[in-house]
């Protein structure tokens, strides 16, 4: 007895169209649509662009933090000279590194 061969595989394999629940969808674009894999719902406390990355890395969205923390030890780690040109200003620099290296389990103050 032989074993069956494998069946082939299609040279240009056609994506499988994912129906996506998308809140809010009246407030996207419409051509954007398409693009929408995942949506989440985060909360909206300061911390919600933290929190949203977060959930795009699979992390839970009270893991903002750590995605916080990464980016803080970016921006003042030793190649951060493309941060300080970008923003062109050591007080605005400052500002900046203060909002990252806020830390708290409440919302984030209002000027954060």
């Amino acid at each position: 007895m032989s074993p069956t061969p494998p069946k082939p595989i299609p040279k240009n394999p056609k994506p499988i169209p994912v129906k996506v629940h998308i809140p809010h969808k009246d407030q996207i674009l419409i051509w954007m649509h398409d693009f929408i894999e995942k949506v989440e719902d985060v909360p909206g406390d300061g911390h919600c662009g933290f929190r949203a990355v977060a959930v795009l890395r699979n992390l839970t969205v009270d893991d903002h933090q750590i995605i916080c923390y990464h980016l803080y030890k970016e921006f003042v780690g030793v190649e951060n000279a493309r941060y300080r040109r970008m923003i062109n200003n050591d007080r605005q620099y400052k500002v900046v590194s203060d909002v990252l290296s806020f830390s708290s389990i409440e919302n984030a103050p209002p000027d954060k």
